[in-house]
């Protein structure tokens, strides 16, 4: 057998066993996430939410709790340093800003899309959607998921999404997402509660 023969047939078995690998990683990070998905009813979590700007010196950091309910309830409960709320519930989002309480509806583009988003993260949709090229990592007890936005509109504004997720409860740990120019907002959650939310009186 040649050399170049040889090296042809070595390079085709690494590249095919690095594709079999990230193929059974991202298999296997679906399987478990639909599993988890279809016996959860609801999470709650806390958070905190640094926001990182190219043109501030000092991080923004801000406090709260993170609620979501089948089907398609979600609240993000901001408490420090000053207290706003952000409701989906149904076709009707409702916004609190510390002064005023705001009942919009979900139809608007950029609400449709935030709410896809949230609900397609926990639902597992988002990460087999063709907005996004995906690449799934396995990091001893997580699982980080990179998306990069295929959608040219998207592209100019959003560098990349990621998400690590537990790997062995599967609950969201860290959400960045990485701007254009180097704005970048890192969630870390905590404290999950899950199957625990019993009514959506929380939601109204």
């Amino acid at each position: 057998m040649s050399h170049n023969l040889i090296a042809t047939v070595i390079s085709f078995l690494v590249l095919s066993s690095v594709g079999i690998r990230a193929q059974t990683i991202e298999s296997l990070f679906l399987e478990r996430l639909h599993a988890f998905n279809a016996t959860t009813t609801s999470i709650q979590s806390d958070f905190v939410q640094t926001r990182r700007l190219a043109i501030m010196e000092e991080p923004l950091i801000s406090k709260g709790k993170f609620y979501y309910k089948k089907p398609g309830l979600m609240k993000w409960d901001q408490q420090l340093p000053t207290p706003y709320y952000f409701i989906i519930n149904g076709n009707k989002v409702i916004r609190f800003n510390g002064k005023e309480r705001k009942v919009m509806s979900s139809s608007s583009p950029q609400i449709a899309h935030f709410k896809d988003f949230i609900l397609g993260t926990i639902d597992g949709s988002m990460f087999e959607s063709n907005k996004y090229s995906s690449l799934f990592i396995k990091n001893n007890n997580f699982i980080r998921v990179e998306l990069l936005p295929l959608q040219k509109t998207m592209a100019k504004r959003l560098e990349k999404i990621e998400l690590v997720f537990v790997y062995k409860s599967m609950v969201l740990k860290e959400l960045i997402i990485t701007e254009v120019g180097g704005d970048k907002m890192e969630i870390v959650f905590s404290n999950w509660q899950i199957n625990t939310i019993e009514n959506n009186t929380i939601f109204n």
